[in-house]
């Protein structure tokens, strides 16, 4: 944790060299995000440690410059096309991702994005990337178009239906797969096939996702990391987002509290709360309870 901490000091000390501002940080899953400003240019700073080490990247309008400024190589130029189908798996083609899986209160969410061609130029002008990369409040006034517009597809599991589902299978990556599964196959019966259904990696072996797509032959199924780099993910993922934090919102108005995300010392402060209020076995409603946290509280 030092060493993350050091790291993420020193980008900001140069960010605040280069003459921005910071006006903001927080949490978020798997690092801290930092807000920044230079005049009226706002950027996003985020810094993660996983287990390829330490990296950051850069979002919001003025992304470019904050990254020129802390070394970042400006990104090749690309045709419109190629920056909303990077891997040219064709369109129409569907994107999926997930929110919450790290986190301990709240909801797993899967959501899948059918991208055509005639909707490429929206979703560009909508500024949609990575949901790591945008602040929650420009996320729900994207996930509000992309809801009119009909091709997204959102399913949310709340920790009382989550904790049955994950004792059944005892393996996260195999109740992704089923639910990733039950939400592309949701979605398509409202789309003529796609080339191609594209999946953010969240497990090495592809076989129980392959499984779980039942896919029909013409269908490719793709799986690759950073996958958000494709429009339909990135689409996928807001509204992933999105769902997990109405997840949240939720079961705060329920209990009355508020649920923070992610997996750092502030939940450990509201999971004591709730336990010491509500009981241990009143967790199982709000929390993911087979996390470690759980034994910490």
């Amino acid at each position: 944790m030092a060493e993350f901490d050091a790291y993420c000091d020193g980008l900001v000390a140069r960010a605040l060299a280069a003459g921005w501002e910071l006006r903001a940080q927080r949490t978020i899953p798997y690092g801290r995000q930092f807000e920044v400003a230079r005049g009226q240019h706002l950027a996003l700073l985020n810094c993660y440690q996983g287990k390829k080490g330490l990296s950051f990247v850069t979002g919001g309008k003025a992304a470019t410059d904050l990254g020129a400024d802390l070394g970042l190589a400006p990104a090749p130029k690309h045709s419109d096309a190629s920056q909303a189908d990077p891997f040219a798996l064709g369109l129409p083609h569907v994107g999926g991702d997930e929110s919450g899986k790290g986190d301990y209160f709240g909801p797993l969410v899967v959501a899948a994005w059918y991208l055509q061609e005639k909707h490429v130029e929206q979703l560009r002008a909508l500024g949609i990337t990575d949901s790591k990369q945008m602040t929650d409040s420009n996320m729900q006034t994207i996930a509000g178009v992309l809801d009119q517009l009909g091709c997204g597809q959102v399913l949310a599991v709340m920790p009382r239906d989550y904790n049955p589902m994950y004792r059944g299978i005892g393996n996260l990556n195999k109740l992704l797969a089923r639910l990733h599964g039950q939400c592309v196959q949701a979605l398509l019966k409202k789309h003529k096939p796609p080339k191609a259904v594209l999946i953010d990696e969240f497990a090495r072996d592809g076989r129980e996702l392959r499984d779980a797509m039942n896919l029909t032959p013409t269908v490719k199924l793709v799986t690759r990391p950073r996958a958000e780099q494709d429009l339909a993910v990135a689409a996928a993922s807001v509204l992933a987002r999105v769902g997990f934090l109405a997840g949240l919102k939720e079961l705060g108005h329920e209990f009355g509290m508020v649920f923070p995300a992610g997996a750092g010392s502030p939940v450990l402060k509201a999971g004591r709360e709730f336990k010491n209020t509500f009981g241990a076995p009143e967790l199982a409603s709000v929390a993911k309870v087979h996390f470690k946290t759980t034994e910490q509280l």
